[in-house]
């Protein structure tokens, strides 16, 4: 099979494997969405730390994992004990303060480790553990008792992850698409030299569409009853549903935008062409997800401070 068509069947069945996330996480139990993002996160902090050990002293790959086991056990602990929205992330971050204490002390007492050792295992801990456990957040907008459906959630639940989903994928496709057609200035010649300013804005359109296209449903579970994924307005009036949901394709495609730089610069500065060969032709996890978790980032966020106020 030639690399297109690799990249192509790849494509696909990475479609098929988020849709059924999608559907497992809101129509059966939010432990598939956990689970998830769990298995994410061991990836890609074996990707990223494998990464740096090309420049710099390896990261303490039992520690990071430790760290990740530990850090969703206390937020699962938190969250299904005292069932509020913000207290898992609470938790999670409390146990992620420790692990960097333990890992300062295991570095400094030891006679086989030096301080890049602690820099480098910190490093993962907070890339991409922490930034992928903030898209976690978004599954407990959850009112009641968290073993529920489509039914028990708040709205934010819902579009917050058909949103985490769709922003990244539109904001992909249209800056391929546009930046491919239009091509010009490039963007970051020095981190991503095949991105251009054309298809930075191509994705700006991308990540509107798609939030269109979530508000669209959102209407047509409303006036006509074709309701998919549980999705209803994420506040009182469609004129500032449709305005927030505007505001978070928008922002959130340049939130994807940038963790693909990011990931990229981390790339260029380890000196590789993908993570891992985990997924032929797309790279590794990180390939996969650098946008997306900067996008569930913000989309948390957003969600957060609007349930706050």
């Amino acid at each position: 099979m030639n690399s297109k068509k690799q990249r192509v069947v790849t494509g696909l069945l990475i479609t098929v494997v988020y849709i059924a996330i999608v559907v497992l996480t809101l129509y059966v139990h939010p432990i598939f969405f956990d689970i998830f993002v769990f298995l994410l996160a061991a990836c890609g902090a074996y990707e990223v730390a494998k990464a740096l050990k090309n420049v710099t002293s390896p990261a303490i790959i039992v520690l990071d994992m430790i760290g990740i086991v530990v850090g969703f056990g206390a937020f699962w602990f938190a969250q299904y004990y005292f069932k509020q929205y913000s207290v898992g992330l609470a938790a999670y971050f409390v146990s992620l303060f420790v692990m960097i204490i333990v890992t300062v002390i295991v570095t400094a007492a030891s006679k086989t480790y030096v301080k890049g050792n602690a820099v480098s295992t910190i490093f993962v801990m907070l890339y991409p553990c922490a930034v992928l456990m903030l898209s976690m957040g978004l599954n407990y907008f959850i009112s009641g008792n968290i073993d529920v459906g489509i039914t028990g959630s708040q709205p934010q639940r819902n579009a917050g992850i058909a949103l985490l989903f769709v922003i990244p994928t539109f904001t992909d496709m249209l800056a391929y698409a546009i930046g491919s057609a239009i091509k010009g200035k490039k963007l970051c010649p020095s981190i991503s030299p095949n991105k251009t300013i054309s298809g930075a804005i191509g994705g700006l359109f991308g990540g509107i569409l798609a939030a269109g296209f979530i508000t669209l449903l959102m209407f047509l579970a409303e006036h006509f009853g074709i309701n998919l994924f549980g999705l209803a307005k994420i506040t009182d009036s469609w004129t500032t549903t449709i305005i927030n949901m505007l505001v978070i394709g928008l922002v959130g495609s340049v939130f994807d935008q940038c963790g693909d730089l990011i990931a990229s610069y981390i790339k260029r500065r380890t000196n590789i062409k993908d993570y891992s060969n985990l997924l032929p032709g797309h790279g590794g996890i990180i390939d996969r997800v650098d946008g997306f978790m900067f996008c569930g980032v913000f989309i948390y966020l957003y969600f957060a401070v609007m349930v706050l106020i």
